[in-house]
């Protein structure tokens, strides 16, 4: 969702719920996926550093990074049957995961989301 809001934000003020996009990067007028998943994996950690960075120093913004736990067993069953793309997707670097997740673990400070997102909601 390219217009999507990129940070923290009430939809509904009067509903108190506060929305949580996975970060986003903005680079050259677009908004590219820098909170993780496939994207995490696809990419070299240098650029997902750098992205996260760029979002702290120049947003003056926490980031919500996610991944899913299956990202972090590279011996996990193989499916059969799937297609080319999917089979890219889904296996690219698995086994790269556990020592990119120390990485940014080490790189930036982590925090509980009640902690830090409920004093930057827009």
């Amino acid at each position: 969702m390219p217009d999507a809001p990129r940070f923290a934000f009430y939809p509904n003020p009067k509903a108190k719920l506060l929305e949580l996009p996975v970060t986003t990067v903005s680079l050259f007028g677009r908004n590219f996926p820098a909170g993780g998943g496939g994207y995490f994996r696809l990419w070299p950690y240098a650029v997902s550093r750098w992205f996260i960075q760029k979002v702290n120093d120049h947003d003056q913004r926490p980031a919500i990074f996610y991944f899913h736990p299956w990202e972090i067993d590279p011996e996990q069953p193989r499916q059969k049957g799937i297609g080319m793309k999917t089979r890219f997707r889904h296996y690219l670097n698995l086994d790269c995961m556990e020592k990119r997740i120390r990485l940014l673990m080490n790189d930036f400070n982590w925090g509980r989301m009640d902690e830090i997102f409920l004093d930057h909601a827009g």
